[in-house]
């Protein structure tokens, strides 16, 4: 089977897009399946399997695996309701065959769970060796990953980023394609240029250091180069040429782009595990903590800070992070992936 496809098929957050999506993953997935082609056709390879795995229950049946379920779990005051949210509407399909597959999904899910503990946990490094054609990687929410590419190239991807790369770049240009944000230490080959697609933006280098966040809900990519050189254009733009230390702003919607030099901890610190705010408004602050820290924030009304909000939060836990926010300007209660502001 395709190295690829089983990917997706391990992946979590794919089987719940394709059977109970939700808000999060409907985006992610979207973006990721619109990056190329081959992306394309895994995902409708990957959704053919998953549903001919599986099939809804009736209601009568899905009342009957509630109950079971909860009973199995010893909650004897829920409301059926409630169980809902906690057991799967589908179950696999009665086909013979399909027993050896359910044996081998559970393996393949097994060994993903474990790996996405390990790399949540110990900040792992994934090292890409040739399996297959594309390699398709990505970083959940709450997570970062490092890879390593075949030509030695490093990238760090910041959560709900995912990124496309070939099993061996070609002897003429090494191509990605990126959804979301990535720190970049390109490799430096003379004559074999190293380019990152994101969105209709393309940055080309040789060997040097950038980072690029294109994540969509900015309506906006920025391109800041640490060292070297980067060339970035795309059909509405004509080539740039950057300098160390400086950023490109790419607002399609409103003509020229921007070029200003940039805070490397406020652009870069992510990677490091900080976070830097600079006269952030709340609604920047909540992307970038629903995404650190895994949550949803709910609102009874959404705070404003006036002249936006100024801030830096080294390896802090969530809750840290909005205690030294809050101050005289909001209440909140955490609860699991859920804060509430009010």
């Amino acid at each position: 089977m395709n190295r690829g496809l089983e990917d997706l098929l391990s992946n979590q957050s794919f089987h719940k897009y394709i059977l109970n999506p939700n808000q999060g993953d409907n985006e992610f997935w979207k973006n990721w399946i619109k990056l190329n082609e081959r992306n394309q056709e895994l995902y409708n390879e990957a959704r053919r399997l998953i549903l001919d795995f599986y099939e809804p229950l009736t209601a009568e049946e899905f009342e009957e695996e509630a109950i079971c379920f909860q009973r199995k779990i010893n909650v004897t005051s829920t409301e059926k309701n409630d169980i809902i949210g906690l057991y799967e509407t589908r179950r696999p399909k009665r086909n013979p065959w399909l027993r050896y597959a359910a044996i081998f999904f559970v393996v393949i899910t097994s060994l993903f769970i474990i790996t996405q503990l390990i790399i949540k946990n110990n900040k792992a490094t994934i090292v890409a060796d040739s399996y297959d054609d594309v390699f398709n990687k990505g970083a959940l929410k709450g997570q970062k990953l490092t890879i390593v590419f075949p030509d030695g190239t490093v990238v760090k991807l910041n959560s709900e980023s995912y990124i496309s790369y070939p099993k061996q770049f070609n002897d003429k240009i090494r191509e990605v394609y990126l959804h979301g944000e990535a720190y970049f230490d390109v490799a430096h080959y003379d004559n074999w240029p190293f380019v990152v697609h994101s969105g209709d933006i393309e940055t080309k280098v040789l060997g040097t250091a950038f980072n690029i966040s294109a994540y969509p809900e900015n309506n906006y990519i920025n391109i800041a180069l640490v060292n070297g050189s980067v060339e970035v254009k795309s059909n509405n733009l004509k080539p740039v040429q950057l300098k160390p230390m400086q950023m490109i702003s790419i607002n399609e919607s409103k003509g020229e782009p921007e070029i200003s030099k940039f805070d490397f901890k406020e652009v870069t610190g992510w990677k490091d595990n900080i976070i830097v705010f600079k006269n952030a408004s709340f609604k920047e602050v909540q992307f970038t903590l629903e995404r650190w820290y895994d949550v949803d924030f709910i609102f009874d009304q959404s705070p404003v800070f006036e002249g936006g909000y100024c801030g830096e939060f080294s390896d802090q836990s969530l809750e840290n992070v909005l205690k030294g926010m809050s101050s005289n300007k909001f209440n909140f209660i955490i609860d699991g992936e859920k804060v509430f502001i009010n």
